[in-house]
């Protein structure tokens, strides 16, 4: 069992966000903690093994990749499985922002059970965390742990968070695409990894977002092509292709002719009064 606490830490009210304690443990069979109350904001996240979260109104068993939240004056109990007892880590904290960030984690009072894909990932985050507080570190390394903490689960969400990841995404690429673009530009901008934004893109759209963001390119290059006098490679530098035989290529690829002959084509078919403008 790995436990840190410190005492010490500043009013919560006076903070946007503190770390109260983090640790984990290994349970031994039927470990039962509670009931009890906390006076802060407690996220357990079980890694291996099985066991029960008991609340006044309900109880949930929980799997590796699961969780749950405590809230502060929240009387729980909390019990590890007869035959196969769960390790969990948890997580502290308290703070003025931290019923925003809860919500941001789909996490309430009402909804007190999260779900997290990657385990590792989470697991080696409060390690570090415990690592750190346990070390003393300065309260910057000590949020930047826990915000870290808190971008593993927001990234876990699925269902509606994936179609607002997705949101902020295609709002940001309309906006940027004439400029120069990542995939993971794009997936730090939506503080998700590049193996989440692809997964969102593909389930919502069937596309990746490297493949979504030429279609929008070349959307936008016919759009061009069709209503200005602007030549080729104004269109190609601004819709954010660096390299006019590339841009051609693409373009050829998805429309079935050279830009300059669709721009031949689009023009000749425009009423002469269009043409004019």
């Amino acid at each position: 069992m790995t436990l840190v606490y410190r005492p010490d830490r500043p009013n919560p009210l006076e903070h946007g966000l503190n770390l109260y304690q983090c640790g984990w443990e290994a349970c031994a069979k039927g470990h039962s903690f509670g009931p009890a109350v906390r006076d802060h904001y407690l996220i357990h996240c079980v890694f291996k093994g099985k066991g029960r979260f008991y609340t006044p109104e309900k109880s949930y068993s929980l799997e590796p990749g699961q969780g749950f939240l405590i809230m502060p004056g929240q009387i729980t109990t909390y019990t590890a499985d007869l035959l196969r007892p769960w390790q969990y880590g948890w997580v502290g904290f308290h703070g003025r922002e931290a019923s925003d960030i809860l919500a941001a984690c789909g996490l309430s009072r009402e909804q007190p059970i999260l779900s997290f894909e990657n385990g590792e990932a989470v697991r080696f985050q409060v390690e570090e965390l415990t690592a750190r507080f346990e070390a003393g570190a300065h309260d910057f390394a000590l949020l930047a742990g826990l915000y870290g903490f808190f971008s593993l689960l927001v990234a876990s969400r699925s269902g509606e968070s994936g179609s607002r990841m997705l949101d902020v995404a295609l709002d940001f690429i309309r906006k940027n695409y004439s400029y120069s673009l990542s995939v993971e530009g794009l997936a730090a901008r939506c503080g998700v990894d590049r193996s989440q934004l692809f997964r969102v893109f593909k389930r919502y759209l069937g596309l990746s977002p490297q493949q979504y963001i030429i279609q929008y390119r070349l959307e936008r290059a016919a759009d061009l092509l069709r209503s200005t006098n602007l030549s080729v490679t104004q269109i190609q530098y601004s819709c954010g292709f660096g390299d006019l035989s590339h841009f051609s290529r693409l373009f050829k690829s998805r429309y079935g002719i050279s830009p300059a002959a669709y721009q031949r084509k689009e023009n000749g078919s425009r009423p002469s009064s269009a043409r004019s403008q």
